[in-house]
């Protein structure tokens, strides 16, 4: 229970869930004292301890010089996340880990508060003896310079004596140990906290200056990162490459280092890969305030000259906070206690310290446990091993790097979503602006079609269709289908929703409407309206197994009868459609260099013979099938050349964003600022000029730019265009 850092809750709805009888939390805490108090756990973490302080000054002696200090890590953390403004954690930690053996060398609790105690005092009754937890009245803040002190101190009396001490810069527990330990002692701070305060420091510029994009901050972060490793244990020179690091931003290589800055290499090549634009950075008002920032670390480069980490402290509170969980309250009892001893003991000894507690306490250590233990302690080596190697160091920050612009670029997309006191700050017009979303480009939107794809097994089934025009909305006045291999067919023709035919297509397909009454070839013909004729072809599909639609010129088929299945709520029906097949690319492959792939022209010089009567749908089918069936292995050529559903759809999205979208580029095109195939390909995306405009507003030129990301090529240049453009007009 103590180790997979559950409770007495949650310990019997386990057993609940397994229909065993639950234990009584009185009983459960009474077993927990007996069989693991704190004492016998102690056993274990001390035999531990001692190993490590063994292996410690066996280190030190083996140097033999002198350079090698006893030197330790120390690190606190409280069992309630703080605000940032207020700390009132009932109990606090904090623990010693050596520099050499990473081992936890030491560790301290501090309780505020005892469950018994404040029973008592809450029932106003007398306090019955027990073994209370309190050992601490002061403030949260106050914990870890008492318990570092405290453990500083337990070290010293056991013949170990800490020269040096590894921490952060958010207490003044080292002024407080040097005064208790040693005038001697001395200390060196952590390089991961000081790039965290780095960075916040940043951050903290941004709200006066907009062009400090989160780019240029993790740019300086990594260049302030680069500077205090490559230059450990000199601070003449990292004090001279701090001074650098913002003029070298700037495009002055004045205070530069041959050995590391690229401009002084190769002045003719250099770019900044890492800034926006691959430029150098110009705002005169950023550059002061970032010179500001970085004097006060130049200042003390004797300091961050001998940065050290401690990250071992940071892994074993992860530990902790595992097995005693933030969101639970254990230090009222001895709980906490043995939380805090479980976790050191997993660090120190590995997953399988629970074998020897198992035998300290005359329980059988079990064969299933230490299976599972070993399994735990080789997945835990492994992923230590791997996790060092400069290549995952690399991947992580690639991964972190990659996670950030996916957030910011969904962020840009969805505007103003959450932000303290939104609704009492801005006004509800101006809330209505910074909500608008920027659509996603159409071949990112999920479809919940998802059709299988044509094999040998799937048929084919030739289809024609007649229509009002070539528009994608255009309605369908005749269907017809027919299977290859059978003479089974489906002929329906249609009365267009407005109940009008062009003259054009009467003229070349013979089909007229007056009134109520359709006409083919001046002959009344019986008619259905689109929704029936549509069902009535599903249907009729449904006899076939993954059937595969061929038609002649299949893309207008395809977009005509998706468009249509959409518009009447058909469109779950696509997932029974295998896909579509062209037969003019079929025919192009196997009758090339020819003038013409009309299929008339196809009839009368493949079957010597001419049809009456072409663009009639039936007719137009047979004369199809036909050709079709004098091409050898004419299903497995038309498999290779189809084409999916989820492809049209797409397609047919795209050709309605351009008609939305496309003629809110007029102005850039006119102003040669984007060319009408960019614009085009941009509009077919979802994406119009408004958008580009509401970007700009958000986050600037950096914005654009991740917006436009893949979607546009010269993005460089078009930047610059783009900027000049919305700065004159903002100007006018």
């Amino acid at each position: 229970m103590i180790n997979v850092g559950i409770g007495e809750q949650q310990m019997n709805n386990i057993l609940a869930e397994l229909n065993i009888p639950s234990i009584h939390h009185k009983t459960l805490k009474e077993r927990e004292r007996e069989k693991l108090d704190v004492h016998s756990k102690k056993l274990q973490i001390n035999h531990a301890i001692m190993h490590c302080w063994m292996k410690l000054y066996v280190l030190l002696q083996l140097n033999g010089d002198g350079t090698q200090v006893p030197q330790v890590s120390c690190d606190g953390a409280w069992q309630k996340r703080g605000t940032g403004q207020n700390y009132d954690s009932l109990s606090g930690h904090v623990t010693v880990v050596g520099k050499y053996t990473r081992k936890c060398l030491g560790f301290g609790l501090a309780c505020r508060s005892c469950r018994k105690c404040t029973y008592a005092r809450w029932n106003k009754t007398q306090v019955k003896n027990h073994n209370c937890k309190r050992n601490w009245t002061g403030s949260a803040k106050g914990m870890e310079p008492f318990l570092t002190v405290k453990c500083l101190k337990s070290l010293k009396e056991k013949g170990f004596n800490v020269k040096k001490l590894t921490m952060d810069d958010d207490t003044t527990t080292f002024i407080r140990a040097k005064k208790a330990i040693s005038p001697e002692l001395t200390k060196s701070s952590d390089k991961n906290h000081v790039i965290k305060n780095l960075a916040s420091n940043l951050y903290k510029l941004r709200q006066d200056n907009k062009n400090l994009s989160v780019k240029i901050i993790n740019y300086f972060k990594k260049c302030f990162s680069y500077a205090v490793q490559q230059n450990r244990g000199s601070p003449a020179s990292l004090q001279k490459n701090l001074e650098a690091i913002v003029p070298h931003a700037f495009g002055e290589h004045v205070k530069c280092d041959a050995h590391w800055c690229g401009f002084l290499k190769a002045p003719n090549l250099y770019k900044h890969k890492s800034l926006p634009h691959d430029k150098d950075l110009h705002d005169e008002g950023l550059r002061k305030s970032l010179s500001c920032v970085f004097a006060k670390y130049a200042a003390n480069a004797d300091k961050l000259a001998d940065l050290e980490s401690s990250n071992s402290n940071e892994n074993l509170n992860q530990m902790i906070a595992k097995k005693a969980p933030k969101s639970q309250h254990y230090s009222g009892s001895e709980s906490l206690a043995y939380r805090l001893s479980a976790s050191v003991a997993q660090k120190n000894e590995g997953h399988k310290y629970l074998l020897e507690v198992n035998k300290t306490c005359n329980l059988s250590p079990g064969k299933h446990t230490a299976e599972r233990l070993q399994k735990l302690d080789v997945k835990r080596n492994v992923k230590r091993a791997k996790q060092g190697t400069v290549q995952a160091k690399r991947d992580r920050l690639r991964a972190k790097e990659n996670r950030h612009s996916a957030q910011a670029l969904e962020e840009l997309k969805e505007g103003t979503t959450y932000e303290s006191g939104v609704l009492i700050n801005k006004e509800e017009a101006q809330l209505e602006e910074e909500i608008q979303e920027i659509p996603l480009p159409a071949t990112d939107k999920k479809r919940t079609v998802v059709s299988p794809a044509p094999s040998s097994s799937s048929s084919i089934i030739v289809l024609d269709l007649e229509t009002t025009g070539f528009a994608t909305e255009s309605s369908i006045i005749q269907i017809a289908a027919r299977d290859i291999k059978t003479s089974d067919h489906y002929v329906r023709f249609i009365m267009p929703e407005n109940g009008f035919v062009p003259p054009a297509v009467s003229k070349l397909t013979g089909i007229e409407v007056h009134g109520l009454t359709m006409y083919f070839n001046l002959v009344p013909v019986e008619f259905t309206s689109c929704e029936r004729a549509v069902d009535e072809f599903l249907a009729w599909l449904k006899k076939y197994k993954s059937p595969l639609l061929v038609a002649h010129n299949a893309k207008f088929d395809a977009r005509i009868l998706v468009s249509t299945m959409c518009r009447l709520k058909m469109d779950d029906h696509l997932k029974d459609i295998a896909g579509f097949s062209d037969s003019i690319h079929l025919f192009k492959k196997e009758y090339p260099g020819r003038g013409s792939y009309k299929l008339e022209s196809l009839s009368t010089d493949l079957m010597e013979q001419q049809f009456e009567n072409m663009h009639n749908a039936e007719v137009d089918v047979n004369i199809l099938t036909a050709l079709l069936k004098r091409v050898s292995n004419v299903h497995e050529k038309l498999i290779d050349i189809s084409f999916s559903t989820e492809s049209v759809l797409v397609n047919n999205q795209k050709l309605i964003n351009k008609k939305m979208y496309l003629s809110s580029f007029s102005g850039l095109i006119n102003e040669q600022v984007l060319s009408k195939t960019q614009c085009s390909n941009l509009a077919a995306q979802g994406i119009g000029e408004f958008h580009i405009s509401l970007v700009r507003k958000r986050a600037g030129t950096e914005g654009i730019k991740n917006m436009l990301r893949g979607k546009i090529t010269k993005l460089d240049s078009v930047l610059e265009k783009l900027s000049k453009f919305y700065s004159s007009n903002n100007a006018q």
